[in-house]
């Protein structure tokens, strides 16, 4: 959206606002018949028909407990809701978060800026905006910001009453992230963080995020759990791993029609979307504390820790091994594989073994690697199957075990060309077409 446009809608709104209130919503048509089709049908009465999307009630004007707040870009709105430390969010509180070491967050990130982040300071982030696209014509109309000040938890919620105080609110916004020790966000480094720089740049307002370690929870959770749930959205984890569950929650995807029916004098959910930014908020809270604990597998006061124990098991080990720390990585193999794991993932536990097998091999311990690889292509005709032949292979030939060879290069192939394609197939043909070796040949 242009400057000019920003410029057009202000004066507009340049109305007498009483007792801190907006003025009534002035704006152009186009403007505020975004979001109508999303409205449910009204009754004689008022009330949302049984066909409304969302849970919650609706109604009018501005949403309560937001003051007005001037700074030298104008002025905008916001609130503030204070949380004791202790407060309980699922099965967390909110202080399990300040015993958490920068050095975890670091390693599980594989990010090393992370090692300067601290809970007690950092700043937690969670926007609402009018859209996913980028740029400037998405308006980001809530912008939360929670840190622990003062010995409690405080979450300060920046809100547009018309998108002519956008500038004033960012200001405000780049000042308190600059100002804190770092960001913690969920997937904030490739959506929430683009899109408050981009109208940072709008306004020329300097952005403070290049100068900030950054933990986006999404990856290394993602990493942690993947195929061990529905999804890795923010709401799956957060039930999943800290307990939460939400009550008559509003959907995020309806968060820009409320905006809009907001602008527009419509009857509006705003109230739900600031508690929906708030519950998220809190969730982040949690989920760092929980993510900090994940190579102690139990809480700071020795309770397990949630969340399926195979899958961080098999996410711990390629880490360790991405380091080529390859002891470590076997040990936390061996513990997956003690494991029950997801059945949404059938072949997880060949996954496990596949692995621990590649493990034995860089370590040194060919003999156990080549048994493992050899029970796997003998049990299993898919690809994981393919694979373990042309391992077998490789060993054997290293071995000098010529009827082993003679066995992985007849029944690779055969499965390589059933299970294989691409790029894959190709590279285990190349392995497949290497002469055998003399002791191999004296077998024919």
């Amino acid at each position: 959206m242009s400057t000019e446009l920003f410029a057009k809608l202000a004066r507009l709104r340049r109305e007498e606002r009483t007792g801190g209130a907006p003025a009534p919503s002035v704006l152009p048509e186009w403007f505020t018949a975004r979001g109508a089709e999303h409205v449910p049908a009204l009754d004689e009465e008022g009330d949302e028909g049984d066909e409304a999307a969302g849970p919650c009630t609706r109604t009018f004007g501005t949403p309560l407990q937001l003051c007005e707040h001037a700074n030298e870009r104008g002025v905008f709105a916001a609130r503030e809701l204070v949380y004791p430390r202790e407060h309980g969010h699922g099965e967390w509180q909110l202080t399990e978060v300040l015993a958490a070491r920068a050095g975890e967050f670091a390693w599980l990130a594989k990010d090393p800026l992370l090692e300067t982040l601290e809970p007690a300071r950092c700043v937690y982030l969670d926007i609402e905006t009018t859209g996913l696209a980028g740029g400037a014509g998405t308006i980001p109309f809530l912008v939360a910001l929670g840190s622990f000040q003062n010995g409690a938890f405080r979450l300060w919620q920046a809100f547009l009453r018309d998108p002519g105080e956008e500038a004033a609110a960012l200001l405000e916004v780049a000042a308190r992230i600059r100002a804190a020790s770092g960001v913690v966000s969920f997937f904030g480094k490739a959506f929430d963080r683009h899109r408050l720089e981009d109208k940072m740049r709008l306004h020329r307002i300097a952005a403070p995020f290049a100068a900030q370690p950054h933990l986006d929870l999404y990856h290394p959770l993602r990493r942690l759990y993947r195929g061990a749930f529905q999804d890795t959205r923010l709401a799956t984890l957060e039930h999943e791993l800290c307990g939460v569950t939400r009550a008559d929650d509003l959907p995020g995807a309806l968060a820009p029609a409320a905006w809009f029916d907001y602008l527009a004098g419509r009857a509006h959910r705003l109230e739900a979307v600031l508690r929906h930014n708030e519950l998220d908020v809190l969730s982040l809270v949690v989920l760092a504390a929980h993510l900090e604990r994940v190579r102690s597998e139990a809480r700071a006061d020795g309770r397990k820790l949630s969340g399926c124990g195979r899958a961080r098991a098999r996410a711990l080990a390629e880490l360790h091994g991405a380091r080529r720390e390859h002891g470590q990585a076997r040990t936390w193999l061996e513990r997956g594989l003690t494991r029950a794991g997801s059945e949404r993932s059938a072949s997880a536990a060949g996954e496990l073994w596949f692995r621990h097998a590649e493990c034995l091999r860089r370590l040194g311990e060919r003999e156990q690697a080549l048994a493992e690889f050899l029970l796997l292509a003998r049990e299993r005709r898919d690809a994981l199957g393919a694979r373990a032949w042309i391992e077998v292979l490789r060993l054997a030939r290293r071995l000098k075990r010529a009827e082993l060879e003679q066995e992985a290069r007849a029944a690779g192939r055969s499965a390589v060309e059933r299970s294989l394609a691409g790029r894959a197939r190709a590279r285990a043909m190349a392995v497949l077409d290497r002469p055998p070796t003399r002791a191999a040949r004296a077998l024919d």
